[in-house]
């Protein structure tokens, strides 16, 4: 009698591209990259909007289950919507410091009584700039929009989720305390991975809100390539 051809072994489960340990091992991967990718982007300053843009393209893309490529997805994020994110990030840089000029000036020439009450209209404006920024570039990234459209937009957006935006501010402030308090350290997880993390993490709530007023979050929407999740 013949032989019978043995079954080739199976594939280790570890080793199986659809296993939950691939799949997180390379989102893993694939969020250290753009990590790096947002950093370097950064480095001229004046393009932090852009790369803010380019970076939830890719963290919210690879929540909704596509498979970015990562170097080519994020740059044509950065490239395409670069004016607009300019604009964005000047726009709010110039209206922060307006407010931040008006806190200043009102400690120097009022009392102090007086002062602890008349800078509560400029503090708020900068908690409302920066309830702004969480929503703004995500709009950006995602969203075909006029500038005015995503300014009007991101201020509902933080309004109607005010749960959601107060959190967005108070993991930033902690952030923002452990840089003064621990720098070095701060840093140095920041620049391996730790912006992408967070940004991943803001990224999950986006999507379920931008889902939520019946927006499809897939790469397919937006460049029509016919990726799907």
């Amino acid at each position: 009698m013949a032989d019978k051809k043995k079954a080739p072994p199976a594939r280790p489960s570890f080793f199986n591209p659809k296993s939950a340990a691939t799949r997180f091992l390379t989102g893993l991967a694939n969020l250290i990259i753009v990590n790096l990718l947002f950093i370097i982007t950064c480095i001229p300053i004046f393009t932090i909007g852009a790369s803010l843009t380019a970076l939830y393209r890719i963290t919210i893309a690879i929540l909704a289950g596509d498979n970015p490529a990562i170097f080519r997805d994020y740059f044509k994020a950065f490239r395409d919507n670069f004016l607009k994110a300019t604009l964005l990030e000047l726009f709010y840089v110039a209206v922060s410091a307006f407010f931040i000029t008006q806190i200043v000036l009102c400690n120097l020439m009022l009392p102090p009584e007086t002062a602890r009450w008349v800078v509560f209209c400029p503090y708020f404006f900068l908690f409302v700039i920066l309830a702004n920024t969480f929503y703004s570039f995500p709009i950006l990234a995602w969203f075909e929009e006029t500038f005015f459209q995503i300014l009007k937009n991101s201020l509902l957006l933080s309004i109607s989720n005010v749960p959601v935006t107060i959190m967005y501010v108070v993991i930033s402030a902690g952030l923002a305390y452990a840089l003064w308090q621990f720098p070095s350290l701060t840093m140095s997880l920041l620049i391996f991975l730790g912006i992408s993390i967070i940004a991943a993490f803001y990224s999950i709530f986006l999507k379920r809100i931008f889902e939520k007023l019946g927006a499809e979050i897939s790469f397919a929407d937006k460049e029509g390539d016919g990726r799907r999740g």
